[in-house]
């Protein structure tokens, strides 16, 4: 059944490859970009209705939403891919910064959630799947900010699902691990991270382990299948862990004590 579905963050990375398998196995999509013109797309190169939308703008969400009402009368799936990355100590990284992130990221997937809800809700059914990252299951250091944004979003999908299912509201996180995409190049580095910090080398070391992971990580259509496949099931679980070799951490994580966990994981960014 052809479904519409709206994907934030759906212009670039992850979010443009979900927008690409999804528009061209059927569906109408609506994918939203910040800097984006809007654009009905084609059914070769660009599956899907591209529109622009800030997610830390909660008059630009509402415009979408109201914009897919008008035009398709009901949405069906929610799939929450914007976000970005920050890097750099917590010393020195600014309360502005942080928050920054966190609007993004969190707030930003919140924004979308509360205003697709009601629809859902009118409808008696709809999906929610928020594209979160392995990052939620471990403190990462000298990428905290987004680390801890994506616990938080764990955090809240896990009691929406709760939440909603008495609605007939089905709610999932998909958790990859590192991928090669826009998303490396479009890290932030906290203003703070310079020579003259006494983090400097610890922050230096990390992020190159993790642009390097990174680019050797998964193509970004993996998550997407994974991603799609949801669309189309009944019953969702909690989270869907896309393969990674973080697989194996979160495996020790469960059977080893916290020191040995936090110790493999300061060998991995910062020995």
């Amino acid at each position: 059944m052809k479904k519409v579905i709206i994907v934030s963050g759906g212009t670039s990375g992850i979010g443009r490859k979900c927008a690409e398998h999804l528009g061209r196995s059927g569906h109408q999509v609506y994918a939203t970009g910040r800097r984006v013109d809007n654009n009905r797309g084609d059914s070769d190169r660009q599956p899907y209705f591209q529109i622009r939308c800030d997610v830390t703008d909660q008059t630009s969400v509402e415009n979408l939403v109201n914009r897919v009402m008008e035009e398709q009368g009901r949405i069906d799936v929610l799939i929450n891919c914007a976000g970005y990355g920050l890097g750099g100590g917590i010393e020195d990284t600014t309360v502005e910064e942080a928050q920054a992130q966190f609007n993004t990221n969190f707030f930003g997937t919140h924004r979308m959630i509360r205003s697709v809800l009601p629809v859902m809700r009118s409808q008696g059914q709809g999906k929610i799947i928020t594209v979160s990252s392995v990052a939620s299951e471990f403190a990462i250091p000298f990428q905290s900010f987004y680390s801890t944004s994506k616990m938080a979003l764990d955090g809240m999908m896990l009691a929406l699902r709760m939440e909603v299912r008495p609605f007939g509201i089905e709610a999932a996180c998909v958790n990859p691990g590192d991928v090669r995409s826009g998303f490396t190049e479009a890290r932030n580095q906290a203003r703070g991270f310079n020579p003259d910090s006494p983090y400097y080398e610890w922050t230096r070391q990390s992020v190159e382990t993790m642009k390097k992971d990174e680019m050797a990580g998964m193509d970004p259509e993996q998550v997407a299948r994974v991603v799609a496949a949801l669309v189309d099931k009944k019953r969702l679980r909690a989270k869907y862990f896309v393969e990674s070799k973080y697989k194996a951490v979160m495996l020790l994580k469960r059977i080893l004590p916290a020191s040995v966990v936090e110790s493999l994981l300061i060998q991995l960014y910062m020995a």
